[in-house]
């Protein structure tokens, strides 16, 4: 079975949830367990990229510098709803080409992970997932990213690559922990989203062991 098959099978399955993303939740709690009805709707989009014979990655995207909570941070694809955007999905769907120029399909969404509440920024986001097995020309929005780069599957899981460190939000010095993707700081809910998707790809790891998973 291909991995946008084993991947879409795991999402239709009790999420590993909650205490996944809390793996990598900061020590300051910013972020709340569960949805807030008067926080602000939002989607993200998580794209497994694997095109011909190049490893599976997840498309990451670095953002603008701005007066924001998120300025320059790592991040999915993705944003607020829109007053004009019918669904989530929608929103994932718009966010994603507004950002990054690519126009995602419904032969191309696999689900959807855990929704979770950012206190810092009073947003409520929910991740879907995609799979694209074709190469896309990207068009970056330069408003809005700075670059795009990718997160192999193979990184994510390696235990190396989780860390903490000392950060500095505003005027306070906070501890959390984090994922070192191609010298990249992933942190924040960025990091608790691909928290609980790396514990999607352990599962199918475990019922494909050793070389017999594909995409990996």
């Amino acid at each position: 079975m291909s991995l946008k098959l084993l991947v879409k099978e795991e999402l239709k399955k009790e999420l590993p949830g909650v205490c996944f993303q809390n793996q990598m939740i900061p020590s300051h709690q910013l972020f709340l367990k569960l949805p807030d009805s008067k926080a602000i709707k939002a989607a993200v989009s998580v794209i497994i990229y694997s095109p011909g014979k190049i490893p599976s990655q997840i498309l990451l995207i670095k953002r603008t510098n701005y007066k924001g909570h998120h300025s320059g941070q790592i991040s999915f694809p993705g944003g607020k709803v829109d007053k004009n955007d019918s669904s989530l999905y929608d929103t994932a769907i718009r966010e994603c080409y507004e950002e990054i120029g690519v126009k995602l399909s419904v032969k191309e969404y696999l689900g959807i992970l855990t929704p979770l509440n950012i206190q810092v920024s009073s947003f409520d986001v929910t991740p879907f997932v995609f799979y694209i097995d074709e190469k896309k020309d990207f068009i970056l929005n330069d408003k809005e990213v700075q670059y795009l780069f990718p997160c192999y599957l193979s990184a994510l899981l390696d235990k190396k690559n989780s860390k903490t460190t000392r950060f500095r939000v505003k005027e306070h010095e906070i501890l959390a922990p984090y994922f070192d993707i191609e010298d990249e700081i992933v942190w924040g809910a960025t990091s608790m989203i691909l928290a609980e998707f790396k514990e999607i790809l352990r599962r199918i790891k475990r019922k494909n062991p050793g070389d017999s998973t594909p995409g990996f």
